[in-house]
């Protein structure tokens, strides 16, 4: 839309940025926003006006968070980290641009906003103005600006906005402190994802820039790449070939309603990206079924670093699969929840005072009058889909020495596990080689 854009004479380019916009935004100011578009959100929900706002006020009224074992509350403000916030804070944005702009004497030419970062024109007079009349708006949401450089630019999100003799044009933007690090060529992904992060690279800044400045873009991008580790006779392929140099212009109606069917039909799992052999599970899955297998990497950079936040306490958590161990044997029992473990540890300590049978392990502690370590309990795993944490479970109980679990705790997993969890058990096989080495060595075949 910005890129030709017309500006009217002696109209300069602006940004406003919000200074810690969720951690300002106003109880108040959320239920102004929300009540003023409530005619388009009543539209997707079933909730009655009142009690959505009520909702929206509990939810406002107890972010909370745990550090040191003690519990903090929000007092201004949305929770960092909610899925709430910015949810709330782009209404909020959006009332207070529609409160403010009518105060302007001028009508901006354009507007652009990404949650609390705006991008505008106005006229080199109104600059104290307009920075007076949007931090006038609410004591809290308070308003930095930025003016145009000495090249008559301004960044922008991943952009910078030039304006030339008043028509706009747009470039490709990386911050000066950018390290230009992106995945690596010699990284443990799939060569097609490499290649698709270079397309879509070309594709965005194809998108994004102005055609004076393409060339000079795809250039960077070039040195980019280089600076990764990526070989320059695949760097020139994607980058100069005929193909991609044609603009790429498919909308959702070239697309037929056979390949939309097709695309509605498809199955999608994904599998650990494991050199030489994920390629061809895929292959197997791509060929024979209507199932798209996506690789995931295990080695990701979460790895790298120790959790900084403070961990939630043992007896807190929920959704996982969990192991007591017997006191007066060597049996342990596991289980898996979706409730609190201290929830779950009542009730089984509840099964085993009134002998329930249902349960495996109160059924052991009272036929063998054995304690149960209910103070101790280890967290195996965790996970939040039901299915998958159930097939966790069963592989965990397989691997336990010696389960207090029902045999038929175990009957639902499938074959090919119980196969693969028992390898774990055995001695690897030894090559010919090996076995050569091994007979000469103890003097015995």
């Amino acid at each position: 839309m910005l890129n030709n854009f017309k500006l009217p004479p002696n109209y300069i380019l602006v940004s406003l940025d919000v200074v810690n916009l969720f951690g300002n935004i106003t109880e108040d100011l959320v239920y102004e926003a929300v009540k003023e578009r409530w005619d388009n959100i009543e539209q997707h929900c079933s909730i009655q006006k009142e009690k959505f706002m009520n909702i929206i006020e509990f939810l406002l009224k107890n972010g909370y968070f745990v550090f040191e074992g003690r519990y903090f509350i929000q007092t201004l403000g949305c929770s960092m980290g909610s899925k709430l916030s910015p949810i709330l804070s782009l209404y909020v944005m959006d009332y207070l641009i529609r409160k403010c702009i009518p105060k302007l004497i001028f009508k901006p030419p354009f507007l652009k906003k990404f949650v609390d970062d705006v991008i505008t024109a106005i006229p080199n007079t109104e600059k104290e103005n307009v920075l007076t009349i949007f931090n006038g708006f609410n004591e809290h949401i308070q308003f930095t600006m930025e003016e145009e450089d000495e090249k008559q630019s301004i960044p922008f999100l991943d952009t910078r906005v030039y304006r030339c003799d008043d028509i706009i044009k747009l470039d490709w933007y990386t911050k000066s402190i950018s390290s230009d690090r992106c995945i690596h060529y010699l990284s443990d992904h799939t060569t097609q994802i490499k290649i698709n992060f270079i397309k879509e690279k070309i594709r965005r800044i194809k998108k994004i820039c102005h055609p004076d400045f393409v060339s000079k873009s795809i250039k960077k991008l070039q040195n980019i790449l280089l600076e990764n580790s990526y070989p320059p006779h695949m760097i020139k392929k994607l980058l100069f070939s005929s193909e991609n140099q044609m603009t790429e212009n498919i909308t959702e109606n070239s697309i037929s309603e056979q390949e939309d069917h097709e695309r509605e039909t498809i199955r999608y799992c994904s599998i650990p990206n494991i050199r030489t052999l994920t390629t061809k599970i895929k292959k197997c899955f791509n060929n024979r079924y209507n199932i798209r297998v996506i690789t995931k990497n295990q080695k990701t950079v979460a790895n790298l670093y120790s959790r900084l936040k403070y961990p939630i306490p043992k007896n807190l958590r929920t959704n996982v699969i969990y192991q007591i161990k017997c006191m007066d044997c060597d049996n342990t029992y596991v289980g898996q929840t979706s409730q609190l473990i201290k929830n779950r540890i009542t009730l089984h300590r509840s099964d085993i005072r009134l002998n329930n049978r249902r349960c495996a392990l109160s059924i052991h502690a009272n036929e063998k009058d054995h304690k149960i370590n209910l103070e101790d309990v280890e967290i195996l795993d965790s996970e939040r889909n039901y299915k998958k944490r159930t097939v966790l479970e069963m592989i965990h109980i397989r691997d336990q020495p010696n389960p207090i679990n029902k045999k038929t705790d175990t009957s639902n997993l499938s074959n090919i596990y119980t196969y693969l969890l028992s390898l774990k058990k055995e001695p690897l096989y030894n090559s010919p080689v090996e076995e050569r080495r091994r007979t000469e060595l103890s003097g015995h075949p």
